[in-house]
């Protein structure tokens, strides 16, 4: 007999064969909503004070209200309640989805919110670098907008679902995002690096990339191995013709290494390096020093 699954929706457990959207729901209508994907590991919810604080950051972008018990540890007890209801005690990918509540049309009756968590079980535990890397193209069909809500994980993705319809057409794995100023942005699920021998690239959050997580921990872990990071200046796709490595970073994969763009191939020695250190940031109880997980 096949285990009954449950959602999280505000504040009770819903079987997730239950309805509880409507047409009207403002997600579905409009797009007036944003998410968070969260790994978890042992029903612990991992870079949540990161999510945390960017949840809320566009939360309040967004106008909507927050409740005072919408708070950081009340958020960690919940996901920890739904991985014990779902009997996931390995990986997980957890989804947070907040809307504003149904009412209005283009302008909304109120501002109050619906909270949804999803959570489901991956196939692997920790984070690892695949022995085959991606193959990448540039989708040049729609440019990405560079404006401050283009840094916030909105519930309107369409232009992350057409680049990944083009991957699939063109026969690669991931589509690297360009800007309206014509340069690097992000992939279709991911914050993207370059490196150049002892250097780190990444666009900044002003070219129209996605505020990730794992950018965030991946800028601030590279310079403790030595590299230098440079997360403040705008990337051109030439650059990608001369780059000793590319990989995408996101908080559910870790660092995903990219093997070819057209006729140029990379190495992975950087990306290698980088996600041994993830697994011992994220993990510390499974990465200590002397183990491997």
């Amino acid at each position: 007999m096949a285990t009954k699954s449950y959602v999280w929706f505000n504040g009770q457990f819903v079987a997730a064969s239950e309805p509880i959207f409507g047409p009207s729901n403002r997600s579905y209508a409009y797009g007036d909503g944003l998410f968070e994907t969260i790994h978890a590991y042992g029903t612990t919810a991992r870079h949540l004070s990161l999510h945390y604080k960017r949840l809320i950051a566009s939360m309040r972008m967004l106008e909507l209200d927050i409740p005072n018990s919408f708070t950081e540890p009340f958020l960690a007890n919940e996901i920890t309640k739904l991985l014990n209801k779902l009997r996931i005690f390995g990986s997980a990918r957890v989804r947070i989805t907040v809307n504003r509540k149904t009412g209005g049309y283009y302008t909304p009756n109120g501002f109050g919110i619906d909270v949804l968590i999803e959570a489901k079980e991956l196939d692997e535990n920790f984070f690892s670098l695949k022995p085959k890397g991606l193959s990448v193209d540039v989708y040049m069909q729609n440019r990405k907008p560079t404006n401050a809500l283009s840094n916030i994980k909105s519930t309107s993705s369409l232009i992350y679902v057409l680049a990944g319809i083009h991957a699939q057409k063109n026969g690669v794995d991931e589509c690297i995002l360009i800007n309206d100023q014509n340069r690097l942005a992000e992939s279709t699920s991911s914050n993207i690096f370059l490196t150049k021998e002892k250097s780190i690239f990444t666009p900044p959050l002003s070219e129209g990339c996605l505020n990730g997580v794992m950018r965030q921990v991946v800028t601030d872990l590279a310079p403790q191995l030595g590299y230098k990071v440079y997360c403040d200046k705008p990337i051109d796709p030439e650059m990608l013709l001369v780059a000793d490595e590319v990989f995408l970073t996101n908080a559910i994969s870790g660092i995903k290494w990219v093997l070819a763009f057209k006729h140029i191939r990379y190495f992975n020695k950087i990306s290698r390096e980088l996600c041994t250190e993830l697994n011992r940031v994220t993990f510390p109880d499974q990465f200590r020093e002397g183990l491997s997980g």
